[in-house]
């Protein structure tokens, strides 16, 4: 889908005026404009261009996410956990760790170049203005009745496009959903209002803002059902299901997250049987049996880049859960001509001169699989061995020629283990491991924590690559939380609290 392009002035201006103050006035919304979009056909160009992210537009970038910044959310979200390493084999003039450097060695201020150039959080600012556009669109919906069934689509959208931004954020930046303290610990700034409010903001509690979500999920899930999309760029129920599905999981609501989960099996069981696999193409694709909604950019297509020697690699550790036979090695990994791993969920290749017609995101790419995989964890960990058995049994059928599957049997902690490593296989670089992490660390049935090691090295003419540091990440670090903008505690007069203080990890 391409970018489209907002065409009426007033309420462009209303909408991206916090784009160009950043994160100063994140919050600061010009909302004057709303009577422009006076109809269900202009609100959808809104919804479009300013509610939705925007996606990648022809040149597509060839070594650098940031060469085309505006589509990619997140894009250090992969760079942080225990599936990534480096991958450094010879000089070479580009250094695709560069873009992420500050999270992957998990720097006090994680916004910095190799040489501790600081430079701005955009992602904060960034999904403010969604989040804006998100909430005057699922009010002006409600204020229309030129074509009530296009309204109730539209401002279902708009509703779960701001729970999805708001599920980001809170993750991002505040502490685990931990049912004891939730109602307490500081999440990220809600706001839902559809105007201008002349207040200083403060961080409401993760409780609040996962409550918010719940709302708007809920009346998402009515006003989208029925409704069939024209393409996997625009929100349906199946979208809002799994999102459900995962927030409940988060929340350990057992019992409704496996009842989210359940909807989206029951309307989309098939998966893509990985037996019929053709090499050199993308996994994620719109034609995928499994393919539920995308959008945004995709940043991992150029952190672990095919052919070039100073770049990322998945960890030997991540590779070592699959089983030779597993069909998800050469679906998701491919060898390039240097002999190291790279990531093809999404394939671009020089060497095969393939490149994406369409592209499709790394964190924000939603499918049936994770269906199963949330059900399998919510009937484990509820004690329904089971279910939870028959879920990840259908799910891996699908990731195993015939001769070479084994269901599983399991149950206890066994089974909450290997449905771990089952979703970390499945779901490897699409933005769930280091948010799982997070919730694993407080979960108090199954409590699971381990010390990440990150090594950063160099090389030079002549020589062979040497270590510069390694890097430990202990569970419970502050650097699991990524900082608040300073510019919007700055803005805020100092009431938006920031996040502890990280540690100091210079070499």
């Amino acid at each position: 889908m391409k970018l489209l392009k907002i065409k009426h002035l007033a309420f462009a201006l209303a909408l991206l005026s916090v784009v160009a103050s950043g994160c100063k006035k994140f919050l600061a919304e010009q909302s004057q404009s709303l009577q422009y979009a006076n109809n269900s056909v202009k609100l959808q160009e809104v919804l479009n261009g300013t509610g939705y992210m925007p996606h990648y537009l022809p040149p597509i970038p060839t070594t650098s996410f940031k060469n085309q910044s505006a589509p990619v959310y997140f894009g250090w979200l992969n760079a942080m956990d225990d599936d990534i390493t480096e991958a450094v084999i010879s000089p070479y003039y580009t250094d695709q760790r560069a873009d992420v450097f500050g999270f992957y060695t998990w720097q006090s201020n994680p916004f910095v170049s190799p040489t501790y150039v600081v430079s701005n959080d955009d992602t904060w600012a960034k999904v403010y203005v969604n989040i804006n556009a998100c909430n005057i669109i699922a009010y002006q919906a409600t204020t229309l009745n030129d074509n009530p069934a296009e309204l109730n689509r539209i401002r279902g959208e708009a509703l779960f496009l701001r729970a999805n931004y708001y599920f980001y954020m809170v993750n991002t930046y505040a502490k685990a959903y931990n049912p004891v303290t939730a109602k307490t610990d500081l999440g990220v700034p809600l706001k839902t209002a559809e105007f201008v409010q002349d207040n200083l903001f403060t961080r409401s509690t993760v409780d609040s803002v996962y409550q918010q979500m719940i709302t708007d999920l809920k009346n998402a899930e009515t006003l989208l059902a029925g409704v069939t999309q024209s393409s996997i760029y625009h929100v349906d129920v199946n979208a809002v299901n799994i999102l459900q599905s995962r927030i409940y999981l988060y929340m350990q609501d057992w019992a409704n997250a496996a009842v989210a989960a359940d909807k989206v099996i029951a309307r989309k069981p098939m998966l893509y049987n990985l037996a019929g696999y053709q090499a050199h193409t993308s996994f994620f694709s719109a034609s995928s049996p499994e393919t539920v909604f995308t959008q945004g950019g995709n940043a991992m297509c150029f952190l672990m880049s095919e052919n070039f020697p100073k770049t990322f690699q998945p960890s030997p550790d991540l590779m070592s859960l699959y089983q030779p036979t597993d069909l998800r090695r050469l679906a998701f990994f491919e060898r390039d001509n240097l002999g190291k791993y790279r990531y093809t969920k999404m394939y671009i290749s020089s060497t095969y001169n393939v490149q994406p017609v369409e592209v499709f995101a790394d964190n924000f790419f939603m499918r049936n699989a994770e269906a199963y995989l949330n059900k399998a964890e919510a009937a484990a960990m509820a004690g329904n061995t089971a279910d939870a058995n028959t879920a990840i049994n259908t799910l891996r059928q699908s990731r195993f020629l015939p001769a070479d599957y084994t269901p599983i049997n399991l149950a206890d902690v066994s089974l909450i283990n290997f449905i771990r490593d089952e979703r970390r296989r499945e779901l490897c670089f699409e933005g769930h491991r280091w948010f799982d992490l997070k919730r694993y660390a407080i979960n108090p049935k199954y409590p699971f924590t381990k010390t990440i090691v990150h090594t950063y090295s160099d090389v030079v003419y002549g020589s062979a690559p040497f270590l510069k540091a390694s890097l430990v990440l202990q569970p419970g670090d502050p650097d699991y939380l990524i900082p608040i903008p300073a510019e919007a505690i700055v803005f805020n007069q100092g009431v938006l609290i920031q996040n502890p203080t990280r540690q100091d990890r210079t070499f």
